[in-house]
């Protein structure tokens, strides 16, 4: 009975910890509506703490919390990420955020951004963010490590400014991207791109039009990497040990946004 009680305890916290977050959804537009002007301490350091936690839009495609919004010099977005199915997903495949003109210059080259690429689908986070209780803060901290030792690139296209398509996260181009999982199992990418490379997306009113895509995981030279010990030390396993139900297919959104003045 002890147990029983203590197993009932802890589906229950989760249970109502999912009710907050999709409480919180159900009040938020499907896709952003306004114009956001960012934190003058906004960081890119995958932590909502300038942002109180709050944001513009809970997309129901992708199943994600996001905002977009801009300073006088950089374009930011910031998205949350809550399911466990979709934090694998981003995980394993990334987020492409899709930058693209609207009207007559629509036939100009959009501007793609892609992080976190991993190329490791990490056994240990679909493990950990499972389980009823907390995550420990060794725990957490160890599977931040390994999922920031294998974030170490940002794909960029479109820009002629930057001919390479892949940079390095310690790029002194004024690309910047972090992500992490917090302590309510919350996985937040943070990622901010210079405005000057994307006038070319934007029109004369400071609009332009984007796509967030929740990328699906290629299987193709993927490893598994980490056990179920969430103290364990991270060990290589055969692909076909992936989540049954992990979800491959991308989904996305679309929007208009316009740069916000001060």
């Amino acid at each position: 009975m002890k147990i029983s009680a203590i197993f009932f305890k802890s589906v229950s916290v989760s249970i109502f910890l999912s009710a907050c977050f999709t409480a919180g959804a159900q009040k938020l537009p499907n896709v952003q509506q306004q114009s956001v002007i960012a934190p003058a301490d906004i960081k890119i350091d995958g932590k909502v703490t300038e942002w109180d936690n709050k944001f513009q839009a809970y997309n129901n495609a992708t199943e994600v919390f996001y905002t977009i919004s801009n300073s006088t010099e950089n374009l930011y977005l910031t998205v949350k990420a809550t399911e466990v199915a979709v934090i694998q997903k981003i995980v394993g495949g990334g987020i492409t955020f899709m930058l693209k003109s609207t009207g007559k210059k629509s036939a100009i080259t959009p501007v793609t951004i892609t992080y976190p690429l991993v190329q490791f689908q990490f056994s240990q986070v679909n493990y950990l963010l499972k389980r009823a209780e907390p995550i420990a803060e060794p725990a957490l901290n160890a599977l931040n490590k390994q999922l920031t030792d294998h974030q170490k690139d940002i794909t960029i296209t479109g820009v002629k400014e930057i001919p390479d398509a892949l940079v390095s996260v310690y790029n002194d181009q004024g690309i910047r991207a972090a992500a992490l999982i917090d302590n309510k199992k919350a996985y937040t990418i943070e990622i901010a791109i210079l405005l000057k490379y994307l006038q070319q997306e934007i029109d004369g009113a400071g609009t332009f039009s984007y796509i967030l895509q929740i990328n699906g995981l290629s299987t193709q030279n993927v490893k598994v990497v980490g056990g179920i010990n969430p103290n364990a030390d991270p060990q290589d396993v055969p692909v076909d040990h992936a989540a049954p139900n992990f979800d491959f297919a991308p989904t996305y959104c679309k929007g208009e946004y316009t740069l916000a003045k001060k």
